[in-house]
């Protein structure tokens, strides 16, 4: 009979213990289950800031390009205003030289001129002076004659 009453008494015991691996086995079966969803979220996050990464990189080589295209535009345009400036000094200087030997020239002929000036000035004192010699003497003479 003890083994029938010890029986009895294994009885819940065993249910009990295949309730409690059943348990096990349940919860065995829930972490998996969260192991994989979380394994999961995982893979998708990483799936997901890997495509963010890439997506990141992807702007920032456009914005590269486009400041290095912006810069090479910048830095023709320095270069083409640059040149337009130098241009502009090159020919004002040219202008400036232009007009300093004009104004040299016009100087020379200036000189040239009033010193033909002067000197038909002096011929023509002298020729005043030898006609009025001339009148004078032939003034005299006339006086001498009476």
């Amino acid at each position: 009979m003890k083994s029938e009453e010890q029986q009895k008494d294994l009885l819940p015991v065993q249910k009990e213990n295949l309730h409690l691996k059943q348990s096990i086995a349940a919860l065995r079966d829930q972490l998996e289950q969260m192991e994989i969803a979380r394994e999961e979220a995982v893979q998708n996050t990483l799936h997901s800031v890997q495509s963010e990464i890439a997506q990141l990189k992807t702007t920032i080589a456009a914005m590269r390009d486009e400041l290095e295209k912006t810069c090479y535009e910048k830095d023709c345009v320095l270069q083409q205003e640059t040149a337009i400036a130098i241009d502009k000094s090159k020919q004002l200087h040219d202008t400036i030289a232009t007009l300093r030997r004009e104004l040299e020239e016009r100087e020379v002929r200036y000189q040239e001129n009033l010193q033909v000036l002067k000197r038909k000035h002096h011929d023509e004192i002298n020729q005043l002076h030898q006609t009025i010699n001339v009148l004078r003497e032939n003034l005299e003479e006339k006086k001498k004659k009476p």
